[in-house]
């Protein structure tokens, strides 16, 4: 049962993904720019470039041996430009607030980095120790991978 819902759970989120992108192509064609679908892509850019961070940094296709917070700063440094562009051409904050917002924009970014990066690795440490000691034992599980 729990395999069924992780898979009803992806397909899900490609399904709302690729119907989201196909209505934002369809409203920019027919409808042409304006301020709710520029937001709604700046969303959507922001959820791609976020995923690609996280398969970056958290899977081994660049970084062999990495430790975890080297991990977690890599993808953190790299995600703020990324959320920030796509918060500035999507406008996300309106303009009146200024540089305060900017800076306000950063630590929430900061602060909520670190409370799913704590969250995370509490549960990992409860659920299968370090991560670190899980690749380890992961690497001698599977040595061809």
């Amino acid at each position: 049962m729990k395999r069924f819902i992780s898979k009803t759970a992806l397909a899900s989120c490609v399904m709302f993904s690729v119907i989201m992108a196909w209505f934002l192509a369809m409203g920019y064609l027919f409808a042409g720019p304006s301020y709710g679908l520029n937001l709604t892509a700046s969303l959507m850019a922001a959820s791609l470039g976020m995923a690609v961070l996280q398969t970056l940094w958290f899977s081994e296709a660049v970084f062999k041996r990495l430790a975890y917070p080297a991990r977690i700063a890599g993808f953190g440094a790299c995600g703020l430009p990324v959320i920030g562009a796509c918060a500035w051409l999507g406008r996300w904050m309106p303009d009146e607030v200024g540089p305060g917002g900017a800076a306000a924009f950063v630590v929430a970014y900061l602060l909520i980095l670190a409370a799913t990066s704590a969250a995370y690795a509490l549960y990992y440490k409860k659920a299968a120790g370090s991560y670190d000691e899980a690749l380890a034992r992961y690497r001698r599980e599977n040595p061809h991978t």
